[in-house]
């Protein structure tokens, strides 16, 4: 099963690169944000995903906003923001962990 869902390009880009780093490099990302993209907005990729996906990127977001901007500093608020609405979008879509 799959979900398509509209999140902030920040994140899903972060999220790309930190799994590159369990991977083979750039490669990976390329082919991550080439699997899953199948829009880009000004802001936002709209993003099919498959079940283990979204979990997995929810995870991640759920991570990031529980951290947040005190622990990782205000100069990583942007991402935050946007784990925020990342995490938000893909609740809202029915993903659970």
């Amino acid at each position: 099963m799959t979900i398509t869902v509209k999140i902030p390009k920040t994140f899903i880009e972060d999220h790309s690169e930190r799994e590159c780093l369990r991977a083979d490099g750039d490669d990976y990302r390329r082919m991550f944000l080439a699997e899953v993209v199948t829009r880009c907005l000004a802001k936002h990729y709209v993003v099919t995903l498959t079940d283990a996906q979204a979990r997995e990127l929810l995870s991640d977001a759920d991570h990031y906003v529980q951290i947040g901007v005190r622990e990782l500093g205000w100069h990583m608020s942007g991402l935050v923001a946007s784990a925020r609405a990342t995490r938000d979008a893909l609740v809202k879509a029915g993903v659970q962990q």
